[in-house]
């Protein structure tokens, strides 16, 4: 192994203040580092900007954890010059940096090219023990050399790095590419595959660019793999940009390859809009019989929102390979036609079976048999309608054929089994999983706030915290805390749930988001703190998006009949989303239940006038291998007739024990009879009665709906429970309950 010396430190003239600053000494098992006042070319030459900076007086009172956070937003936020300075505040105070501030000192000085002082902060790696045993700290040291040094720099430390990471990899080849060493670049690469390191779109198109810049005679294979790169990693103009490239000024006619991945970047570049061009073109280069642009075509069309044209280009198709399948379920699911994709692997495995049948002699893999990517694409459907016989189903199958171990298929199979209401298999399932990620963890802590687990979904958080401290993947991420707010706002937890967000980016480096705002938005309103959860929304900063956090005020509005409160959300949101019938809804119920008819009715005529129309109230219900989807007053279903008759039967039955419609759930200006007829023909009404005339009697009724569960129907639901001796367990768009005996888990707050 090659060994090298670092340079003492040299003095250092900044030009923050007019007195030198040093360095404290250090005295390490390998080098003898003496401080002196230091300077550099680098930052002596910037005190000519217009910029001046001044030392602050030094604090003792900060915390390490304070000191280093001012350290990396320095740094986060290309304040170099500041960054170094409070680097050499904190080392002047005794505050020794750690594997945090390391990084985003090593950033600064590569900012600012300064190849000497980088060398010294090297010094200070030695000198506290972080040159070897933490990847992020010598993946800066990468960075540094490969920015201000040469290659044989970059080597020497690269080769140091006990357990290189796919960051290290990146560094070292970006390191590489700068300097122009193509051909080292490429063994590099070539090296990181062999060592199981997954490489990153950054080594993949920032790095693949640079080779390709460097290679003057480019044929189709070079702008095919180019332009793949940047397709599959999201660069989608950059591959639009690299393709008319290479049509129209290298005159290189495109072929299959470069088509089915130029497709894709089509629909989602929004600077584009002519995709039935590209599929013309297509067709006069007569590649439209090609199974992989007609792969493209189908997932293309199906972004699009025109899923009847990638079901004809598939039914078209003369061989589907499982990409064909997964492309179409997938097209399905984003449409939000999720009984068409459990139709849809039905299909496939049913046609698999009558093309080979027993056969006993077919090789094995010449049968399409669903995969991990076909089962994680799937699952979600299953949670949307409810369909836990289904979604067992699928379960079974991973588990026959191995799949069940793959952290997405086991991520989808925990949230799957949390959407159905079967908080005790996700818990399973989550345990039983060999490995899990950050989303596994996510996943859980959602399902459990929407079963009203608050205190349950606020120690799996804990545990997740305790699990990212000794390893970095499993930090908490902004997804992370979304779930744990909902979680307290479902169970009240409102002075938990403050706390962490106010200690959020202290405790856990991660910066509150808008969507962060929004959820304790959601919190204090519904706590009934409405007022509060305004003056959030007011703090926010300026550049934030505020519609998801006056969406939420307007919900609370809603729901504590806050007139005054509800107009400015609402005319905020009138403004951000003009075209969301959701928001004049609920403005319309906040003036129906305050007996402002006449305000009510203009905001119902300033929808029909604007096209706006309202989401109808829809609930499922799985019986069998079906699925039955009820509306509300639905009289298309078979046994619609049958169902509401049950119902007014069973309105009598719970009436004589004490239960009493709530017709203010009824926003419109008819009588007290009209009212309750609408309530009896309620989604979620029907598709219980359904579950309770057509199931074993004992049997759980399980139910899910698109929109809130309105007041009366929680009550009367309750009511039902106990008369017929049933769990109901509902789910609506924002949690579970669970009805048993006469109670519901939510205890009436929701």
């Amino acid at each position: 192994m090659s060994c090298y010396t670092i340079q003492p430190l040299s003095p250092l003239t900044l030009p923050f203040s007019s007195r030198s600053i040093t360095l404290p000494s250090l005295q390490s098992d390998r080098h003898t580092v003496h401080a002196q006042p230091l300077t550099t070319t680098t930052l002596t030459s910037i005190t000519t900007t217009t910029t001046t900076l001044s030392a602050k007086p030094l604090s003792e009172s900060r915390s390490q954890d304070s000191w280093v956070e001012s350290l990396r937003f320095q740094a986060r936020s290309n304040l170099f010059l500041e960054a170094i300075l409070t680097y050499i505040q904190m080392t002047q105070l005794g505050i020794p940096p750690d594997n945090f501030a390391f990084p985003a000192v090593l950033k600064a000085v590569a900012g600012l090219q300064d190849l000497n002082l980088g060398k010294q902060i090297h010094a200070h790696v030695f000198k506290f023990g972080y040159a070897s045993s933490w990847v992020t700290v010598a993946n800066s040291l990468v960075n540094l050399y490969g920015k201000c040094g040469d290659v044989g720099d970059v080597y020497k430390v690269f080769e140091r790095i006990t357990e290189r990471d796919q960051v290290s990899w990146n560094s070292a080849i970006s390191a590489l590419c700068r300097f122009q060493e193509w051909e080292l670049a490429l063994e590099a690469f070539r090296l990181m595959l062999f060592e199981n390191v997954v490489p990153s779109s950054f080594t993949l198109v920032e790095s693949g660019r640079r080779v390709f810049d460097g290679i003057l005679k480019r044929n189709i294979a070079i702008f095919n793999a180019m332009i793949t790169g940047y397709a599959q990693n999201e660069h989608d103009e950059k591959a639009l940009d690299l393709y008319f490239q290479m049509v129209a000024l290298d005159g290189i006619c495109p072929n299959a390859t470069t088509m089915s991945s130029v497709l894709p970047a089509c629909v989602s570049c929004e600077l584009f809009s002519d995709m039935e061009g590209m599929h013309g073109y297509v067709i006069k280069r007569g590649l439209d019989r090609d199974k992989y642009v007609q792969n493209a075509l189908i997932d293309m069309y199906s972004r699009m929102g025109k899923i009847e044209i990638s079901k004809y280009i598939f039914n078209c198709m003369e061989q589907r390979d499982i990409v064909s399948w997964n492309t179409l379920i997938t097209g399905y699911v984003i449409s939000g036609c999720h009984d068409h994709a459990l139709n849809l692997l039905n299909q496939m495995q049913r046609v698999e079976l009558e093309r080979y049948g027993d056969d006993d002699c077919v090789d094995e893999n010449r049968i399409l048999k669903p995969n991990s990517v076909t089962l994680m694409t799937v699952l979600p459907g299953c949670s949307v309608l409810a369909a836990l016989a289904k979604g067992k189903e699928i379960h079974a199958y991973a588990v026959r054929h191995l799949l069940a171990s793959d952290v997405a298929v086991g991520s989808a199979l925990v949230d799957m089994y949390g959407k159905c209401g079967c908080l005790n298999l996700s818990r399973r399932v989550f345990d039983q999983m060999p490995i899990k990620n950050v989303i596994t963890w996510n996943v859980l802590i959602m399902a459990y706030g929407m079963h009203g687990k608050g205190e349950e979904a606020f120690e799996i958080f804990k545990n997740l915290a305790t699990e990212g401290e000794k390893n970095i993947i499993l930090r908490p991420t902004q997804v992370t805390f979304i779930a744990v707010f909902a979680a307290c706002s479902h169970s009240g937890m409102v002075n938990e749930g403050l706390h962490l967000f106010h200690r959020m980016e202290e405790d856990h480096r991660v910066e509150p988001a808008p969507d962060h705002y929004a959820c304790v938005v959601d919190l204090l309103g519904r706590a009934g703190r409405v007022e509060e959860a305004f003056e959030l929304i007011n703090t926010m900063p300026p550049e934030f998006d505020k519609k998801d956090a006056w969406s939420s005020l307007l919900g609370a509005c809603r729901m504590h009949h806050k007139v005054e409160i509800g107009e400015i959300a609402a005319n905020n949101l009138f403004h951000l989303e003009p075209n969301v019938a959701s928001h004049y809804v609920l403005l319309s119920n906040i003036y129906s239940s305050a007996g402002l008819w006449g305000k009510a009715m203009e905001i119902r005529k300033k929808m029909k006038e604007m096209g706006v129309r309202k989401e109808p109230g829809c609930s499922w219900i799985e019986l069998g291998d079906e699925v039955h989807k009820f509306l509300a007053g639905d009289v298309l279903h078979p046994q619609s007739k049958l169902l509401h008759g049950f119902l007014e039967t069973l309105s009598e039955r719970m009436r004589k024990v004490g239960y009493v419609p709530d017709t203010s759930c009824v926003l419109h200006n008819i009588d007290e009879e009209e009212k309750e007829t609408i309530l009896c023909g309620h989604s979620e009404k029907l598709a219980i009665a359904f579950g309770i005339l057509n199931s074993p009697p004992g049997t759980t009724i399980r139910v899910a709906k698109n929109l809130r569960v309105c007041n009366d129907c929680h009550t009367a639901t309750k009511f039902i429970s106990k008369i017929v001796d049933r769990e109901i367990i509902l789910r609506d768009v924002r949690r579970f309950h669970h009805f048993r005996n006469g109670t519901c888990s939510c205890g009436d707050y929701w």
